[in-house]
């Protein structure tokens, strides 16, 4: 993939790739001088229709989000010529549970082969440093960054569940975690530090049995941390 750092890009170009993503936009707003310093662990990545993005077992600190094109989610490098588990469209993120819970890439992402050139924002998360580590990105940012993660992974389980909803896994969904306390506290950032840990668990256990049953069986679609 060709890789080209946010530094080197004019502003008037930054500000449009940003613009999509809502974390870097209600940053900005709140704390324009945090949105600075992620950049600087950030880089534009562009890949050719068919192009591999991401490798199911890789390990890296990175989380994404699509700017332009389609992600293809397989299984693994070894199923990437048949149907596809699922779709990433642009404006979401993805790869940031594995990076929060320091696990291996659980798929393998392909950039769609009949679209075109696919453009995603791809920031090294070892920016944010330990979790109560506020030396360099502050509480309220990361706060900020988990609510998103936690938000957007809480949906699509619950999409899931509602394809499933006898299963056991959708039954288990019930015991994940609600913050009620004071927000923007470290109470809540460890809430959600938690929910994170607890929502990768049952993403991994919905894709062993997507797996394991097949594409076709039931019809439904996965969810995966890539």
């Amino acid at each position: 993939m060709k890789t080209l750092a946010l530094k080197d890009i004019s502003a008037v170009s930054l500000d449009d790739l940003l613009g999509g993503i809502s974390f870097f936009r209600e940053l900005r707003e709140v704390d324009p001088k945090q949105a600075e310093f992620l950049a600087t662990y950030a880089r534009v990545m562009a890949a050719d229709p068919g192009e591999v993005v991401i490798h199911h077992g890789d390990h890296d600190p990175s989380f994404y989000f699509l700017l332009r094109g389609q992600l293809l989610v397989y299984p693994d490098d070894d199923h990437i010529k048949g149907e596809p588990l699922s779709i990433i469209t642009p404006g979401h993120v993805f790869g940031a549970l594995a990076m929060i819970c320091n696990v291996d890439r659980t798929a393998t992402l392909v950039a769609d082969p009949s679209g075109g050139e696919v453009k995603l924002v791809a920031i090294d998360g070892t920016g944010f440093g330990e979790l109560n580590d506020y030396t360099r990105v502050r509480r309220h940012t990361k706060i900020l960054f988990y609510r998103m993660v936690v938000a957007n992974t809480r949906w699509k389980l619950e999409v899931y569940r509602m394809q499933q909803p006898n299963h056991v896994i959708s039954r288990d969904m019930r015991k994940l975690e609600l913050y009620r306390g004071t927000p923007n506290s470290e109470e809540e950032l460890q809430s959600l530090a938690r929910q994170a840990q607890q929502m990768t668990v049952l993403l991994m256990r919905w894709n062993n049995l997507f797996y394991e049953e097949g594409s076709g069986d039931n019809g439904a679609s996965p969810i995966n941390t890539a």
